[in-house]
């Protein structure tokens, strides 16, 4: 007889995997408020700089946390993702197995585009689930397998980024023959590519122009959000990041079947492997960022340097996976309160409300703070955020099972 499907108890939860979702849940927060603060975020001189204490902020933010805890989150969504299927499939359930996932992976592909149009046109939930789709035929793959299958993406981005430091190079080299030629000999080609080069690598002065408030009222952000979400147009995942997104769930199912959330001692000398990747991976990411924020404008025109700046994030991500899940077996899992697993437990519920939170602080239909504030000053509107949702999770899960949203996604993915 088929066992009905039933939510996963507490005692079948793996707490490591909570405690790591609710640390990347929470640092996802410190590179997404920038974007409803800034008109232009990434950039490493417009908007948010009143001095060298906000230059050297966004170069530690950016060192720390720009994309690795984004990484985190995608690495437990394919640990997350295999665990579902595994436990599906424990209890005889057959093809259900396969209506179910595909159920749960719609509806958080509808949470994403209502998230999207209606609150924050950054979302990634939609993306996710469109990776969740081309993942399903991985779930049996063996560990060798699946590292061989990982050599076609890496592979792919570094090739992308030997084309990008090949084109640095052939535009510097277009621009000292075109500045060897005499002024009677250039071309009005020539003479674009002379005003182009020195434009790049010229360093800009910070950006203090005035930014009219934007979104003025809630029905302007959804107009907003559906010019830039092409949900509607049929671009439905982020081609730029395809290949990292899928890189880093492969990555969690093969950390997930070499058992290490469940305790990290099943690798080998986990402790060394662990501090030496960290510290290659903070190195890699210091090289970047310092060129990031403050020589970026040195196009990077070798090979190498090109390869080395590939995947900082990436790397990075991985390495606080390991160190924060051996740092939790070995010392914090017998803490009996845990207000940090339980935002993991309530994850997809914190992360929309933080976006909701944030679009009521900068936003013009909210309290309008949009371009009001340095980037030092944004980080105690994170710590405010973060304090909130440490406390509301603890307190909610004190009364209920799951969060309001986890508890929604799951009557819709098992509903018959």
């Amino acid at each position: 007889m088929l066992s009905k499907p039933q939510p996963t108890t507490l005692s079948e939860r793996i707490s490591s995997l909570d405690f790591l979702r609710g640390i990347a849940v929470l640092g996802i927060l410190l590179i997404n408020i920038e974007s409803f603060s800034y008109p232009d975020p990434w950039s490493p001189y417009k908007f948010g700089f009143d001095g060298t204490a906000d230059t050297t902020t966004r170069f530690i933010v950016y060192l720390l946390a720009q994309g690795k805890f984004f990484s985190m989150f995608t690495l437990l969504f394919g640990v997350g993702f295999y665990i579902f299927l595994e436990r599906l499939e424990s209890r005889g359930l057959g093809l259900k197995v396969m209506d179910i996932y595909a159920r749960r992976l719609l509806w958080l592909f509808l949470f994403g585009v209502i998230h999207a149009y209606l609150i924050w046109d950054g979302d990634i939930l939609y993306h996710y689930a469109i990776c969740g789709f081309l993942l399903f035929p991985f779930r049996s793959f063996r560990i060798g397998q699946l590292l061989l299958i990982l050599l076609i993406p890496v592979s792919l981005l570094l090739y992308n980024a030997s084309q990008s430091a090949a084109g640095n190079r052939k535009q510097f080299q277009a621009f000292t023959q075109a500045a060897g030629k005499s002024k009677t000999e250039r071309s009005q080609a020539d003479q674009q590519l002379i005003e182009r080069w020195p434009n790049r690598t010229t360093p800009k002065a910070p950006d203090h122009s005035p930014i009219k408030v934007i979104r003025k009222t809630y029905f302007q952000s959804i107009a907003t959000n559906a010019k830039h979400t092409q949900v509607h147009k049929g671009v439905i995942f982020y081609q730029g990041i395809l290949f990292r997104t899928l890189i880093m769930m492969i990555f969690g199912i093969i950390l997930y079947r070499l058992g290490i959330f469940q305790d990290y001692r099943s690798i080998k000398y986990y402790w060394p492997l662990t501090i030496s990747f960290l510290i290659i991976a903070l190195t890699i990411n210091y090289l970047r960022y310092y060129h990031w924020t403050f020589d970026y404008f040195h196009p990077v025109k070798n090979t190498w340097q090109a390869w080395l700046f590939a995947f900082p994030k990436e790397t990075l991500g991985l390495a606080y996976i390991l160190f924060l899940n051996g740092l939790y077996q070995k010392y914090l899992s017998k803490i009996r309160f845990k207000p940090i697993s339980s935002a993991g437990r309530m994850a997809l519920t914190n992360y929309i409300s933080q976006n909701v939170i944030c679009g009521l602080i900068f936003y013009g239909y909210g309290l309008g703070y949009y371009n009001q504030l340095s980037r030092s000053e944004l980080l105690w509107i994170v710590a405010a955020i973060w304090l909130f949702q440490l406390s509301a999770s603890w307190l909610w899960l004190q009364k209920f099972r799951q969060g309001p949203l986890e508890w929604l996604w799951r009557k819709l993915s098992y509903y018959q």
